[in-house]
């Protein structure tokens, strides 16, 4: 009888050490899935930017020529991108004023060069963001606000072009 109770601990005690291995194991393998779905994520936020290959007002600090971390991140991603590809990189510059905006530009060139890009693959502009576009429709509405907040002479033509 001493024996099958001695027996039965035994018993009991590796099939709790098994179930504890079972459930590190389910942890690990969690962690993976975790890990494995950030990457994703990750990879399609990054072809997200480089689709787009833009920089916004809000990349910056405010009312400042330098990046801001996120503008960092983002420029990091498209330079990755522009080290091995040609294109152009848009840099938005929606209220900002002649002086601070060429600033901004001085200071996204710098950072590409520092990050291995050579000057000659990319033209830097004041465009539309790349990507499977919008309605024209959206464009030219999009422009007129952009022009009436700069508090310009310049005027949108029906064919949503700004002409002077």
């Amino acid at each position: 009888m001493r024996r099958h109770g001695v027996l039965a601990i035994c018993l009991i005690c590796s099939l709790g050490v098994g179930c504890q291995e079972n459930l590190h194991k389910t942890r690990s393998d969690r962690n993976l899935d975790v890990e494995l779905v950030k990457s994703l994520h990750q990879i399609g936020l990054d072809n997200a930017l480089i689709a787009q290959q833009t920089l916004y007002p809000y990349h910056f600090v405010m009312n400042g020529e330098t990046l801001n971390e996120l503008g960092l991140r983002d420029l990091s991603v498209l330079a990755r991108h522009y080290a091995a590809y040609e294109g152009t990189l848009n840099v938005r510059r929606g209220g900002t004023p002649p002086q601070l905006y060429e600033a901004r530009i001085t200071h996204v060139i710098a950072e590409l060069k520092d990050a291995g890009v050579d000057a000659d693959r990319i033209s830097i502009a004041d465009g539309m963001p790349g990507g499977s576009g919008m309605p024209s429709e959206r464009v030219v509405a999009i422009m007129r606000k952009d022009v009436e907040s700069q508090g310009s002479t310049k005027t949108l033509s029906y064919s949503g072009k700004i002409t002077q």
